[in-house]
């Protein structure tokens, strides 16, 4: 599936170091789409249980990881019958 603007994925939070917070999906919107890196990466605005969080491509922009789902990726929702 290829990313696009408005498209609703999960991304994955960092978590604290101290473990306070773990590591958890959130829902998150693609606003921007990087058509020129294979690795997909993409911009994206996280909806938090707090408050909103954009991450830019101009700031880097999260990658695409549907293996791991480590802190700081996105990856497609998972389908639940």
């Amino acid at each position: 599936m290829k990313p696009s603007v408005g498209r609703i994925v999960h991304y994955v939070s960092y978590g604290t170091p101290g473990g306070e917070y773990t590591s958890q999906c959130r829902a998150a919107t693609i606003t921007e789409v990087n058509e020129h890196n294979s690795a997909e990466f993409v911009g994206l605005c996280v909806q938090n249980p707090t408050g909103l969080f954009f991450h830019s491509l101009d700031s880097g922009g999260c990658p695409h990881n549907e293996d791991e789902k480590v802190g700081g990726t996105w990856h497609w929702p998972e389908r639940v019958d």
